[in-house]
């Protein structure tokens, strides 16, 4: 059977990811904790901390834009004419690691110049240095070397513990000139690291692409990879893995937070766990789609109609407390006890409005639970 793969990503309730408004509906006046520094590099600085790996720029969201040759250069000229650049924004990940809030496009040329990974054109003030890189800046032309490394580059710098919420508004507020970014593209900014990369890794395999029909060239704005946060998010709360103040997390009906305690445990387990996690993913797609089709994820298991992601997250979670080898009669079994589940009012109720309210959400799973306990 040929696969329809999506022509656009439509995920039922995905609006969510562009409401920035942070879900915690505590009175703690925020503000207080807010940590935010002026700090000055210059560019040599900022190009040793990228080389090192101390300075992260290629984060998923900022791929798309790709400065041409007369920006570039431009950049370049401004720099060696002593003009002063727009401030840079970094978030402090930990003691060492910084990373690219805004300035990407103007650090990326920056480091690609050092790199001698371009060529100078169309300059209107410095023109005799048309045609020239970075290396061939010696003897006599020398100087705008230097210059270059030691331009003082002005930044503030967002300090931990600033709260989740107030670095969405800051990264919302800072990236309003371009495309605005979503809730996921933002905590992939936030919380960069091993757990991202695997996200990524799941988005990229054939088992995610057969089961959901999404492809990672049509994906980008990241919702496969939030449906993703979302399942694995509730399968670590359900398995007690996640912690809060090293007392066992407990679900109150704030979706951000479950979703930031998952991103924050995927970046601290060993590799080992990590690499579990990710075949356990990948079994449940296996699973999802042996067992339901194209319709996996979908309302009715209706192949033409778009992912639910609480469907999503709800089916996943049944595919880890079931075993389907053996008799083939299963398969048509639990396709039916999935329809007759997803398809019933109070299921349908648990998935409208007010979703991720603590009452639905469990409402939903232990609705899904009964499944794998009458199999």
């Amino acid at each position: 059977m040929a696969v329809q793969y999506e022509d656009d990503i439509n995920i039922e309730n995905a609006e969510e990811l562009d409401l920035l408004e942070y879900s915690d509906t505590s009175d703690y006046p925020v503000f207080k904790s807010v940590r935010v520094t002026k700090k000055d590099f210059s560019i040599f600085e900022l190009f040793r901390r990228y080389e090192n790996g101390r300075l992260i720029l290629e984060v998923d969201f900022q791929r798309k834009n790709v400065w041409g040759d007369k920006q570039k250069s431009e950049l370049i000229e401004s720099i060696l004419m002593g003009l002063p650049l727009p401030i840079f924004y970094f978030k402090q990940q930990d003691d060492t690691i910084y990373v690219v809030v805004d300035g990407k496009q103007r650090l990326s040329t920056l480091f690609d110049f050092l790199g001698n990974k371009f060529e100078l054109k169309n300059l209107k003030i410095l023109s005799f240095l048309n045609g020239r890189k970075f290396n061939d800046l010696v003897e006599n032309l020398g100087i705008y070397q230097t210059q270059l490394e030691d331009y003082q580059v002005y930044s503030h710098v967002i300090l931990p513990p600033t709260p989740d919420k107030v670095l969405f508004d800051i990264f919302d507020r800072v990236n309003r000139g371009g495309t605005k970014l979503n809730k996921q593209e933002i905590r992939n900014a936030l919380y960069h690291g091993n757990g991202f990369k695997m996200l990524k890794r799941i988005t990229e395999s054939s088992e995610f692409v057969m089961a959901t029909r999404i492809t990672e060239e049509k994906d980008s704005r990241m919702k496969g990879s939030y449906l993703l946060t979302r399942f694995l998010a509730f399968y670590l709360l359900f398995n007690n893995k996640l912690r809060d103040d090293k007392e066992t997390y407990i679900y109150n009906g704030d979706i951000d937070s479950l979703l930031e305690k998952t991103l924050k445990y995927l970046n601290s387990v060993p590799k080992d766990m990590l690499e579990q996690l990710e075949k356990l993913t990948i079994a449940c797609l296996q699973k999802s789609y042996k067992i339901l089709g194209q319709g996996a994820f979908r309302r009715d298991i209706n192949k033409s109609k778009p992912i639910n992601m609480n469907i999503f997250e709800t089916t996943m979670y049944l595919m880890t407390l079931i075993n389907i080898d053996g008799d083939k009669r299963i398969l048509t079994e639990i396709y039916e006890k999935i329809y007759r589940t997803i398809t019933k009012s109070d299921f349908i109720n648990a998935i409208g409005n007010s979703r991720d309210n603590k009452n639905k959400v469990y409402q939903r799973f232990d609705m899904i639970r009964k499944i794998a306990e009458e199999i």
